[in-house]
């Protein structure tokens, strides 16, 4: 007859595992803590709702993703998701929509969550915190959560572009379903609006006045493929250069009949040529935007010689 069993001692010497305490050096700084206190808790599924102002839409591939979720599915690897109230016993899913719907794909009506009260601003923020370096999200979703979360550089650049008479472009389309004026290098746009974390005014400016005076061309105002990325770019930069004179009231107006006379599509054309034809002989060359932007800068100084010239121009002069 066998005794009584009794667990193994725990391990000694060499092979005792090292367990450390939490411990925070002395020196360093103590942060301070921001928002309210979390708590845990389990919430149905059924009372889950998805905020597309910022949350990501669920397309094919990810709807790939959460079938493997759902194949694989064990309770250990299932992290808690991050609710907000949203009111009427609901709550905003902040991070792990893939998650709640592999558990409802498996037929389970409860998940493990933590609950944080946040409005939709710091809803979005909460997802851009979370998801920003773990999950692969385009500029699009950034753009979308941060104009949700009010974050300033896409709120201030969302403005200039619409009052240029464009649109800065949440989602992508396909080149038959793009129209003039439509902007979807939204990583271009935050990286000439956000200088060191903060929104430049004059970036702001050159945006209003590069694209507005773009739109207001005839090429632009009916060309879709006037739009492209090297286009935008190279005019972008070139209109940079005026610096103040972007300030004169009918500055649009000038660059708008400059575009005109010059012919944006053939001055792209031209670029392309010279870039295609640099690769084809081994010879060094500048991208596409740069050789387009020093073709218009050498114009803009050709037929705008003074700031006179230019806001001549703006006000119907020749």
């Amino acid at each position: 007859m066998s005794g009584p069993q009794h667990p193994a001692p725990p391990p000694v010497g060499r092979d005792a595992p090292v367990l450390r305490c939490v411990t925070i050096p002395a020196a360093m700084a103590k942060p301070v803590v921001r928002g309210e206190r979390p708590h845990l808790g389990w919430v149905e599924i059924s009372k889950l709702r998805i905020d597309d102002r910022y949350q990501r839409p669920l397309q094919r591939h990810n709807w790939e993703a959460i079938g493997r979720i759902a194949r694989a599915f064990d309770w250990s690897l299932f992290t808690v998701v991050d609710i907000a109230p949203v009111g009427d016993g609901r709550f905003s899913v902040i991070d792990g929509q893939h998650r709640v719907h592999a558990a409802a794909m498996v037929g389970i009506d409860k998940v493990p969550v933590r609950v944080v009260q946040a409005p939709v601003e710091g809803q979005a923020r909460a997802f851009m915190g979370i998801n920003g370096n773990v999950t692969a999200i385009t500029p699009f979703h950034v753009l979308r959560a941060s104009l949700a979360a009010g974050v300033p550089w896409a709120v201030e650049a969302d403005r200039a572009i619409a009052r240029a008479g464009c649109r800065l472009m949440t989602s992508n389309r396909t080149a038959t379903e793009r129209k003039p004026g439509e902007i979807y290098a939204v990583q271009w746009v935050r990286e000439r609006i956000e200088r060191d974390g903060a929104v430049s005014r004059s970036s702001l400016t050159v945006m209003e006045v590069a694209l507005g005076s773009l739109k207001a061309s005839r090429e632009g105002g009916s060309e879709v493929g006037i739009w492209t990325y090297s286009a935008l770019r190279g005019w972008y930069s070139a209109v940079e250069a005026l610096d103040d004179w972007l300030e004169a009231a009918g500055a649009v107006r000038s660059l708008a009949s400059f575009l005109d006379r010059e012919g944006l599509g053939e001055a792209l054309a031209r670029a392309e040529d010279r870039y295609r034809q640099a690769k084809r002989d081994g010879r060094p060359t500048a991208p596409v935007y740069r050789l387009l932007m020093s073709d218009f800068q050498d114009r803009l100084d050709e037929v705008f010689k003074t700031k006179a010239a230019f806001i001549k121009a703006g006000e119907g002069g020749c």
